[in-house]
């Protein structure tokens, strides 16, 4: 389970080198890389490329749920 407080997850971190991104109400919206043990990127689902290369983890998620945030609703 996560805290309430936190906006995202990267899922598998400290156990491999990429998974999922998971938001706190259990949307995945891409997946992160650990790229030569020195920077983490983002690639949202249905993207090709990283949208996000940061050096420092909590950089990475304050960018991801930003942009989770800013994005528009999918309509039905």
């Amino acid at each position: 389970m996560m805290p309430r407080h936190w906006k995202v997850l990267l899922d598998g971190h400290g156990e491999c080198d990429t998974g999922a991104v998971v938001t706190n109400d259990g949307e995945v919206i891409g997946t992160w890389w650990l790229v030569e043990d020195v920077f983490y990127t983002f690639t949202p689902d249905g993207a090709e490329r990283h949208i996000f290369l940061e050096p420092q983890l909590g950089i990475l998620c304050s960018h991801i749920a930003e942009w989770h945030e800013g994005r528009e609703p999918v309509q039905d």
